[in-house]
């Protein structure tokens, strides 16, 4: 009785082990649930690569905000003084009137003293953080692109030549790019002795919330 009952446990143990081993595996779906880490930067990469292919190129760019002129160290010593220095990141920042609008200047290393390379605006959030304030109430490109503008409104001053980055339910980002030799028209890059423009403008409800524009270090 214990042999035959031995017996049985053993085919019973073995059956369980076949119908276990012969069960969907469920690593592909599970794996799919995990995210990309640099899907973002992957994204970004395969909307220029579009960009590029379509040929289509931005001709007007902006190249200053507040009357600063990008890479002009004496317009920008002129608006905010010859006082400031930049932090370890190499960025002034200022608020507007109200600390309502917090603008950003960028300069890249190897840059002169006030000499911005680029440009960020964007609403100032509830901290204070003891930026000097500007007597502006509103950061306003020469384009006169400012925050609170609508997709339309950005589309009418600087054309349809862009990627849309990251376009989820109510968001969007419009990203713009000069590289050379592409800039005939405009001869920025070639001015400047710089490789590529971009700029960006990322709206929220169709509302734009941040933006900003420069050039990238070389």
């Amino acid at each position: 009785m214990a042999k035959s009952a031995l017996i049985i446990a053993i085919g019973l143990l073995l059956t369980g082990c076949n119908q276990s081993t012969n069960q969907p595996v469920e690593k592909n779906s599970r794996l799919e649930l995990i995210p990309e880490p640099d899907r973002a930067e992957r994204l970004k990469y395969e909307a220029i690569q579009a960009l590029r292919k379509s040929g289509c190129v931005l001709t007007n760019p902006d190249t200053s905000i507040c009357d600063i002129k990008i890479r002009d160290a004496a317009s920008a010593a002129k608006m905010i003084g010859n006082k400031n220095k930049p932090d370890s990141l190499g960025q002034y920042r200022f608020y507007s009137t109200h600390e309502r609008e917090t603008l950003t200047l960028t300069q890249h290393p190897g840059d002169g003293a006030n000499q911005i390379s680029l440009f960020s605006v964007e609403y100032s959030d509830k901290a204070s953080y003891n930026y000097h304030q500007l007597p502006i109430d509103t950061f306003k490109s020469e384009k006169g692109i400012r925050l609170g503008m609508t997709k339309q409104q950005l589309i009418q001053r600087l054309g349809n030549c862009y990627a849309g980055l990251d376009s989820t339910k109510g968001y969007i980002e419009l990203y713009y790019r000069i590289e050379s030799p592409k800039d005939s028209r405009t001869k920025l890059l070639g001015r400047n002795s710089m490789p590529i423009y971009y700029a960006s403008y990322k709206l929220w409800n169709d509302k734009l919330g941040k933006f900003e524009f420069g050039f990238e270090y070389p």
